[in-house]
């Protein structure tokens, strides 16, 4: 939350003065917004954690995504929280992941280059050691970009390093359609694991259910051998009589 996701999206649109995705100082996206482009669908989802309806349509824009940029406020490196949705991110896109997904540390203004330098490491070292891929990570600053544009000082439009992410998307645009198939690949694995999982419930229940049947009725079919074992042992004495 609050990490600057629509404001990055209005300053990759080139929304420098009068912003397409609604910024505030508090939680402001609580819906997923789109804005279709000549090259790209942009869409701005709520942040992580806020409540369980916002965390639903961050999923459900994900599963509309090709590409993912997942944005970090430096307050520090990746939380769990961060780690295990990055996990399912990595799950969905297969093995495209390592392109389709991209870190971006935002309000890189607020602290010092050696500090963004530091969390930039770490995240790249906890995404190796937690969940096996570096992805690639992007130090950007909204505020400098929108001011170097507005005031035409390309200097801190240099700085804001969203020139270098917007060719950064437009290198890996190309790979798309295998992201698109590699993605279904992923998907089709994730249902079978699914429909794997509930076969192997379902049975446990059949065995569950027989063993508490047989249970039940084991005093019963004691007796009933006993009654069978009377029967056949009078039907003997009758006979010898």
């Amino acid at each position: 939350m609050n990490a600057g996701k629509s404001y990055l999206l209005n300053m990759l649109t080139q929304h420098i003065e009068q912003e397409y995705f609604k910024t505030a100082d508090q939680r402001e996206t609580t819906a997923n917004k789109k804005l279709e482009t000549q090259h790209y669908i942009y869409l701005d989802t709520p942040g992580l954690d806020a409540n369980t309806q916002d965390d639903a349509l961050a999923h459900q824009g994900i599963d509309e995504a090709d590409i993912v940029l997942f944005v970090h406020q430096p307050q520090g490196e990746l939380d769990a929280s961060e780690l295990a949705f990055l996990r399912q991110l990595k799950g969905r896109f297969g093995k495209s992941a390592k392109h389709s997904i991209a870190i971006v540390i935002s309000k890189i203004d607020k602290e010092s280059a050696a500090k963004i330098d530091a969390i930039d490491k770490e995240i790249q070292k906890q995404c190796q050691e937690k969940l096996g891929t570096v992805f690639t990570t992007f130090q950007i600053s909204n505020t400098r970009y929108k001011t170097g544009i507005s005031q035409q000082k390309n200097g801190l439009v240099q700085a804001s390093h969203i020139d270098t992410l917007l060719q950064h998307l437009k290198k890996i645009t190309p790979k798309i359609h295998q992201s698109r198939q590699n993605k279904l690949a992923a998907s089709i694995e994730i249902l079978r694991a699914e429909i794997d999982t509930l076969i192997q419930e379902l049975g446990n229940e059949k065995t569950l259910i027989r063993e508490n049947i047989n249970e039940q009725f084991s005093h019963f079919n004691t007796q009933m051998e006993q009654l069978q074992a009377f029967l056949s042992e009078s039907t003997s004495n009758f006979k010898k009589i």
